[in-house]
């Protein structure tokens, strides 16, 4: 699964973005967060009308046609369903984004370890997501998104049976393209990460507070327990 993740854009990832995602990227200064989280504002990359930009989302899945917010975000959605259920279809034919992140956190059983995964190269993984707007009776409204989740590779497996989906960059105009709605073509996108993509360490359980947000959580943090990776 994926629970909270870092998304820490700057200047050099930002050009990144506009170069490998060919994105016309806001030049505000974004909010950055080493520890988003769920029903949180997160940063994604989407395209209409022949415009890729960067868009700002509440983290969790809420569908248009809901009659209120729910209680509990949606901010996981499985790939294994995601072109059955109507709350996800309509939104995967039209509605996808890429989230860029430096990384997410992941926690082992039994103790609820705390890893922190990261690419192997480079700075960002683009997650695969879908989004929506919703409106309220009062006029107002809402875009949220739900990060796509897949079965874990074999790195992974180490860790947590569920993984996001990671969108590689030469999959990326396929996967943002919305003139592509054949959902038997997209959903081939939503594979396991190859295996020798992402490295992992040990974090400081100071992660498990949402509140705690500096670049100290993502920091190797040995305090124990080790698993071969």
């Amino acid at each position: 699964m994926c629970g909270r993740f870092v998304q820490v854009i700057k200047q050099a990832e930002l050009r990144q973005l506009e170069r490998e995602l060919k994105a016309q990227m806001s030049s505000e200064q974004l909010v950055i967060s080493y520890n988003v989280a769920p029903t949180q504002p997160v940063m994604a990359i989407v395209e209409k009308d022949e415009l890729r930009y960067d868009g700002y989302f509440r983290w969790g899945l809420i569908p248009s046609w809901m009659k209120a917010i729910p209680k509990i975000a949606m901010i996981n959605i499985r790939a294994e369903t995601i072109t059955e259920k109507p709350s996800f279809k309509a939104s995967f034919m039209r509605r996808r984004a890429l989230v860029p992140v430096n990384g997410f956190y992941e926690w082992k059983a039994p103790q609820k370890t705390p890893y922190y995964i990261y690419p192997a190269k480079g700075s960002l993984l683009y997650l695969a997501a879908i989004y929506d707007v919703w409106e309220g009776d009062d006029g107002s409204y809402l875009p949220t998104l739900g990060i796509i989740t897949t079965a874990a590779n074999d790195f992974m497996q180490k860790l947590h049976h569920r993984m996001p989906v990671i969108i590689r960059k030469e999959l990326a105009d396929l996967y943002l393209d919305p003139k592509l709605q054949d959902l038997a073509v997209a959903r081939e996108l939503l594979t396991p990460a190859p295996d020798g993509i992402l490295s992992c360490h040990k974090v400081s359980p100071a992660v498990n507070k949402v509140a705690n947000n500096s670049p100290d959580l993502i920091l190797e943090n040995d305090f124990g327990e080790e698993i071969p990776l």
